[in-house]
């Protein structure tokens, strides 16, 4: 019997990219940010992608982004295909290049926020999933230069995703801290073995 050949007819797969992380965000800089490249080029991408559909994903508005139902009807299937493909890569390679989770860590939490990272992975340094920086200024992530923050105290934090994590005395004069990250990486390999390194500290 013959097999049945199956062809997908696809759009292109970076201005999907585009669109599911502009989609996240609400924002092409941070699209952009997460994606590395500019947001001009995440615009471009997703101005194709709307031509080749013919229907518009966005409203563009002087602050943002608005999903049109377009754009709202087909951001879900988009991000549910993309998280399944990255599981898929996972299990197959464990070794894929990633891009470090650029951490924040409050000063008020611990003295030394990279040899804490180290302990906590049985390292003699800091994981390399993870760039960490001494602040608790939140403004640093608001503006995209950081990726997450960690600061103590439950928050809130309007608009982010945000976990609270309890903490060893050992390791923190704070019974509680926030985990904050921006709500499009809150699934990424990164952000998730960070998180766990962290909630070890209970």
């Amino acid at each position: 019997m013959d097999g049945i050949l199956v062809s997908y007819r696809l759009p292109p797969l970076n201005g999907l990219r585009a669109f599911e992380a502009a989609g996240r965000h609400l924002s092409f800089k941070l699209a952009a940010q997460e994606l590395s490249v500019t947001p001009g080029a995440v615009s471009q991408q997703i101005k194709h992608l709307e031509q080749i559909l013919g229907v518009p994903l966005f409203q563009r508005m002087p602050r943002g982004l608005i999903l049109t139902g377009h754009g709202e009807a087909m951001l879900p299937t988009i991000s549910d295909a993309f998280e399944r493909m990255s599981a898929a890569a996972d299990a197959v390679a464990r070794t894929l290049p990633t891009k470090a989770l650029r951490l924040g860590v409050s000063p008020n939490l611990t003295d030394d926020p990279h040899g804490l990272l180290a302990k906590l992975a049985n390292k003699e340094q800091a994981p390399d999933y993870v760039l960490i920086t001494s602040t608790d200024d939140v403004a640093n992530l608001l503006s995209g230069a950081l990726d997450a923050i960690l600061r103590p105290g439950p928050g809130p934090y309007p608009g982010m995703h945000a976990e609270v994590l309890n903490l060893h005395q050992a390791f923190s004069p704070h019974a509680q801290a926030s985990l904050v990250v921006w709500p499009g990486l809150a699934k990424c390999r990164e952000f998730l073995k960070t998180r766990s390194l962290l909630g070890s500290l209970g």
